[in-house]
């Protein structure tokens, strides 16, 4: 694992994996579906939180707004794989 330090209220989340179709889509047609693909996140896992956040830990499922997703900063990890950087108060649903 990369060391870092996440700081403030930013949280980091696992972006699930992409599906790959193996047809060929316009930049266009790709940002559209990975969109309605959005939708279907329900339960994102925690990757890494900031030093102020109180609500969630490493591991929590939580819920993000479509909204959310679309707007939350990537982030490419490394091995550690895709994350995106979102707000504690992003958050709608923690289990």
């Amino acid at each position: 694992m990369t060391t870092f330090k996440l700081r403030g209220k930013r949280i980091l989340i696992n972006k699930p994996e992409k599906r790959n179709s193996g047809i060929e889509l316009t930049p266009e047609a790709e940002a559209e579906l990975e969109k309605d693909w959005m939708k279907s996140w329900k339960e994102l896992e925690v990757y890494a939180i900031g030093s102020d956040v109180v609500e969630v830990k490493v591991g929590d499922k939580v819920y993000l707004p479509t909204y959310v997703l679309q707007n939350a900063e990537i982030i490419d990890m490394q091995e550690e794989g895709i994350k995106m950087m979102i707000g504690e108060q992003d958050i709608a649903i923690i289990w």
